[in-house]
């Protein structure tokens, strides 16, 4: 598996990491919300460390996994400088996709209309509701 390069547009990854999720309503939730953001899927540190691509065995369509823990670990120890609102984001990403813990209270008290607009879209999608 390989991280993004450069010829992977933020619109190209996003498709090749919801192809990935389909079918898992909280996973495909997550990466809505990231790509809402307009922050994690351009930032080359993030893609250089956390984000794979790989060919599907039956299609050979390019998928794009997310090393949730690994990213929430580096945000942690601040190896993933952002501000507030950028983290909450990323830290209530993970949990929808792979259980990590994360206040909810705290986390969005400090995201801005666009997030929180975001974050009311994922929480549907990983409910079931097709929005």
């Amino acid at each position: 598996m390989a991280p993004p390069g450069p010829a992977d547009h933020p619109t190209q990854l996003t498709r090749m990491l919801a192809a990935t999720a389909e079918g898992v309503p909280t996973e495909t939730a997550a990466v809505g919300l990231l790509a809402g953001c307009d922050t994690w899927l351009t930032r080359p540190d993030f893609l250089t460390w956390f984000v794979r691509l790989h060919p599907s065995p039956c299609t050979g369509r390019r998928l794009g996994i997310i090393c949730w823990q690994a990213a929430i670990r580096a945000l942690r120890c601040g190896q993933l400088p952002c501000g507030d609102g950028e983290a909450a984001v990323l830290q209530i990403a993970a949990s929808l996709a792979a259980d990590v813990p994360v206040e909810l209270g705290q986390a969005i008290t400090g995201l801005d209309r666009a997030n929180l607009a975001a974050l009311a879209h994922a929480i549907l999608t990983a409910g079931g509701c097709q929005t």
